[in-house]
């Protein structure tokens, strides 16, 4: 029980209390761009002028290794985030946490490679960005795609064994025409770690 100023808060208080700072600094990066501004953006920020969201990360995107993936003929370039990967730890646990839509670029997202296929489940929070997430096998068959609306705590599962989990910005896939049972081509050098 926390007791503050000689009165006593409920739990239920406390909570809100708790939360009402985290959900006002995870919205306070957030806001809308259409297609254009995004490319033009993210384009900025990989040339090296640095990202809005470096400051609240502990690993800014462009310290993250990258490769390309591909769906029904779709390219995407990927950051990273690698459960084995000794170098950075937590890294998976980060995720895009803090990066706003406009520093992902409509062919970008972050590439979750896991060392084993297990029902995998993801939350959005400090996720300010709205995203697509596709779960995958092994052999990179989609088993799940969900939407998640940022900032949620709500768990969204592969329900079935995932290796892989591919985030985009939300209504990247639908468009795409990609879906679930669709094949994730994804490149053995996801696996090497530098």
């Amino acid at each position: 029980m926390l007791v503050r100023g000689g009165s006593r808060w409920s739990a239920q208080r406390v909570a809100f209390s708790l939360l009402i700072p985290l959900a006002i600094a995870g919205c306070a990066g957030a806001s809308t761009s259409n297609t254009s501004t995004s490319r033009r953006s993210s384009d900025a920020n990989s040339s090296g002028g640095g990202r809005v969201s470096d400051a609240a990360r502990k690993y800014p995107l462009d310290s993250l290794p990258t490769d390309k993936l591909s769906i029904n003929g779709h390219v995407f370039r990927v950051w990273l985030a690698r459960d084995f990967d000794a170098r950075r730890p937590g890294v998976v646990e980060e995720g895009l946490m803090h990066v706003p839509s406009e520093e992902i670029a409509d062919d970008q997202g972050m590439l979750f490679v896991f060392s084993d296929e297990s029902v995998r489940s993801f939350w959005m929070r400090n996720t300010i960005a709205p995203l697509d997430i596709a779960f995958a096998r092994a052999n990179g068959t989609v088993v799940k795609i969900w939407p998640m609306p940022p900032l949620t705590l709500q768990t969204f599962s592969s329900l079935e064994p995932a290796m892989f989990a591919l985030e985009v910005k939300q209504g990247t896939f639908q468009p795409l025409g990609i879906n679930e049972g669709d094949q994730i081509e994804i490149p053995d050098t996801v696996f090497t770690v530098e």
